[in-house]
Formats: C-alpha cells, sequence, structure tokens
C-alpha cells in the first residue's frame, strides 16, 4: 500500500509538470516569430518588391502580428491599412535603418495625396527574425493597437473576407534612418489589394511568408498595381530651374558682352523670365506634397521666394532702362543696379540649386550640377577675353605707321620732305608751285553743295 502510495504522488507530480510545460509551449508560441501553425494572410506585390503577411490573434482584441519585407535597392516599403486610398490609412512603413543592417518602422497617418505623418500614438514592437537577411529587409512585428486609429475614425474589420489594403515602394534610392519621421521621396510602385481577414484569424504569432520564387497570394487578392510612377513636377522644376539659372540668364549676359546684342539680350531674359515663373509656380505646388516643406521654412525656399521677388525687380528694371534710352540716348541711374542685381540673381539661383537637390532627397544630383558649370561658366569667360584680346591686337594694328604715307600733306611742318627735307613757308601744304592757289577756286565754294557727313551716329546701350 505504502509503495503504492508513493507511486500515486509521483504520477500527480508528473502530470503537473506536463500540465505547466503544455501550458508554457503555448505562451512561447503566441510570440513565436515562425510558427507553422499561426494563422496568416499573404500578399506579393507584382514586381516583387514587396511581401506582407497579416495575423489576427483569436485570443486578442487589440493586438496584431504580421511580417513586413523589401529587398535590398528598394528605399522603402508600405503597407496601408483600412482603406483603398490613402487618405486615413495606417500606414506600416519599413525603410533600413542608419547601420544598413537593420529595419526602422514608422507607423504613419496619411491625410491625403501626400507624404504621410508619423504617429506615435501607434505603438509597434519588433520581433525575433528584424533585420536584413539573405539580401531582403525584413520586420516581424506585433502591434498592439492597429486595428482602430484616429481616435476611431480609422479602422479594420477583423471579422471581413476582403479588407481593403493599399501598398507602396520607394525607388533605389538610398534612405537609411534610425528617424521614425524620415522624409521620403514619391512612392515608386504602388497599388491595392484585399485580405482575407477571417484566414488570418488563428493562433497568435508572426506569419510565414514563403520567400521562393514561385511563391503565391495567401488569401489576398491583387487590386489596382501601377509601377514606375515618378514626381513629374519636382523633375519639371529642378530641370528648368537649373537650364534657366545656369544656362539661360548667363547666355544672356554673355551675348550682351560678346556683340552687345541688346535686342538678343532683351529676348533671352525676357524668355528666362517667363521659364523661371513656371519653375517656381512648380516648386510652390509641390511644396504641399512632403512633410520636410510644407511649412515653407527651408533655406532652399526661402531664397528661392527672394530670387522670386528679385525677378520682377529686374525685369522691370532693364524694360524702363531701355525705354528711357531710347528716348535720350544716354545711360540711365537705373543700369548698374540692373547689371549687378543680374548678377546677385544668378548666383543666388546657382546656390539654391545646390540646396534644392538634398532637400529632395537627390544630393547625387549636385555632382552633375557642378559639372555643368564647371564646363559652361569657364567656356563663356574664356571665349569673352579671347573675344577682348583679339579686339585689342586689332585696334593697336590700326593705329600704327606702315612706313609709306599715303597722305604726306596731311603731316605738320617739316615732315613732309621736299628734297633737303625742308617745307617751304610760302606755299601751302601740298600745294604744287604750278597749280594756282586754292583760294582762286573761291567763288565756286560758294557755290557748293554742303559736306554730307552720313546719317548722325547713334551712341551705342550697355546694360
Amino acid at each position: 500500500m505504502k509503495t503504492f502510495s508513493t507511486l500515486s504522488r509521483l504520477s500527480l507530480v508528473a502530470s503537473a509538470a506536463l500540465s505547466l510545460f503544455a501550458t508554457s509551449s503555448q505562451a512561447q508560441d503566441a510570440n513565436s516569430t515562425s510558427s507553422n501553425t499561426t494563422a496568416g494572410s499573404v500578399f506579393i506585390s507584382p514586381p516583387r518588391d514587396l511581401a506582407f503577411a497579416l495575423n489576427v490573434p483569436s485570443d486578442s482584441t487589440t493586438d496584431l502580428y504580421f511580417s513586413l519585407m523589401f529587398p535590398e535597392g528598394t528605399s522603402w516599403g508600405a503597407v496601408g491599412l483600412g482603406s483603398d486610398r490613402m487618405a486615413g490609412s495606417l500606414i506600416l512603413l519599413a525603410y533600413p535603418s542608419e547601420s544598413g543592417q537593420n529595419v526602422t518602422l514608422s507607423p504613419r497617418i496619411a491625410s491625403g495625396h501626400s507624404e504621410p505623418v508619423y504617429t506615435p500614438d501607434i505603438k509597434v514592437e519588433a520581433l525575433d527574425g528584424t533585420g536584413l537577411n539573405n539580401g531582403t529587409f525584413i520586420f516581424n512585428g506585433r502591434c498592439g493597437n492597429c486595428r482602430s486609429w484616429s481616435d476611431g475614425k480609422g479602422k479594420i474589420d477583423i471579422a471581413s473576407k476582403s479588407q481593403n489594403m493599399i501598398y507602396a515602394t520607394g525607388d533605389s534610392s538610398t534612405l537609411k534612418s534610425d528617424s521614425f519621421d524620415a522624409p521620403l521621396r514619391m512612392h515608386y510602385n504602388y497599388g491595392t489589394f484585399t485580405l482575407n481577414m477571417a484566414h488570418a484569424t488563428g493562433p497568435a504569432g508572426v506569419p510565414i511568408i514563403d520567400r521562393s520564387e514561385d511563391s503565391t497570394l495567401v488569401a489576398t487578392t491583387q487590386g489596382l498595381s501601377k509601377e514606375g510612377k515618378k514626381d513629374v513636377a519636382a523633375l519639371m522644376h529642378a530641370i528648368i530651374m537649373v537650364f534657366v539659372f545656369v544656362g539661360l540668364y548667363p547666355f544672356g549676359i554673355f551675348v550682351l558682352r560678346l556683340g552687345s546684342w541688346v535686342r538678343w539680350h532683351g529676348i533671352n531674359q525676357g524668355f528666362a523670365f517667363i521659364l523661371t515663373i513656371v519653375g517656381s509656380s512648380l516648386g510652390f505646388s509641390i511644396s504641399k506634397y512632403y512633410n520636410r516643406s510644407k511649412k515653407v521654412n527651408t533655406a532652399h525656399q526661402v531664397i528661392g521666394i527672394l530670387i522670386f521677388i528679385f525677378i520682377f525687380a529686374q525685369f522691370a528694371l532693364g524694360f524702363l532702362h531701355h525705354r528711357n534710352f531710347k528716348k535720350t540716348q544716354q545711360t540711365t541711374k537705373m543700369a548698374p543696379i540692373h547689371v549687378w542685381m543680374g548678377r546677385v540673381i544668378i548666383v543666388m539661383g546657382v546656390v539654391n540649386a545646390f540646396l534644392g537637390f538634398p532637400l529632395a532627397q537627390a544630393s547625387q544630383y549636385n555632382y552633375v550640377l557642378a559639372g555643368l558649370i564647371l564646363f559652361l561658366f569657364p567656356a563663356m569667360i574664356l571665349i569673352l577675353v579671347t573675344k577682348k584680346f583679339i579686339q585689342k591686337k586689332w585696334n593697336k594694328s590700326k593705329n600704327e605707321p606702315t612706313g609709306y604715307n599715303m597722305e604726306p600733306w596731311n603731316q605738320q611742318n617739316g615732315q613732309a620732305g621736299q628734297g633737303n627735307g625742308a617745307a617751304n613757308p610760302q606755299q601751302p601744304m601740298g600745294q604744287n608751285a604750278s597749280i594756282p592757289g586754292m583760294s582762286t577756286y573761291a567763288p565756286y565754294h560758294a557755290q557748293g553743295m554742303k559736306a554730307d557727313l552720313g546719317p548722325q551716329q547713334n551712341t551705342r546701350e550697355y546694360v
């Protein structure tokens, strides 16, 4: 009996231990990042530059588990919950960390077709498996309050079999940051899909994404898909403004100094003036799409506004000076102001271009800009210096004596040789002794015609 009692006690202890182990195992499965029994719905974008899987724990009313992946070479990847459009969506945005070996997850709220804004109200926890793995950035996470946001204005329906979602990926530009509000460039690929929330509901954990080449969608349906989108307005703003301040405005000064072509100077600068207005308008319009420029307080924007004001004053000065000059054939006090303001505007425009590319997250184009400046500006200066040098030598050669005087009568007394080199004081210069003096023909002078020196020569305009 005693032996049986001992065995019974051992059996009870073993049963309790097994029960505790089973409970512990279930708790670990709930927090596991790779459980084969974890429920999940999986979406893979058509260009295969983004994959997203979602799990809805059946034993929680607040949590969501997810995995978001994108390959190296893609600057960022994002999935929007709750809608088939940006406005009001909760965006789970991921991009490489500062080290390039981890992933930063930034929860953001979108208010329209503009860069979404980071919201600290959404709490996301990074789980095991997050980081760079075989050329793929992976973020495995648990969100404790992603089922409803913005005071209930945005939410997802966990019972829906076709919950609307959106996705987007960045281009190939480099983005590495540990900041949750890192600036973005416009999405390159984007689209919509629906996700079966009922299929994703089950045991808690990070759902598995099949990373093989022939992997397919699981309980998700592809909707809209757009690839290769670019911010055309920003691109045209950059092209126009660089063309104007590195090309047209300096060329207008060049043609004036090279050949004093005032008419072509005016036409060129007028065309540049119109393009500057167009380019500036594009810059003003795109500012509202990015968080970094919405407040209009960056150096690039402030200098740009000053230039925009200056070009109107510059155009007015040039027009008034030219109009007054045509009336009076005299330069005006506006001329030097016009000249120096033009030079200042060009310098400000070039400096602002160097500030603009980093603001647009495209600093690499500063090298192209520097190359254009180092080629065009020295080339124009070299041509002007060469022209001045040739003109100076030409003028000097015209003034030098040739050794034979075709008009000796125009020389002073004592310079026109007559045998012994002495001039005859009794004879007018250039007068042959056998020919009567010019006074003989005086009567004819009274009847002669008035000398015609040609049309009056106008003073040349320099500005």
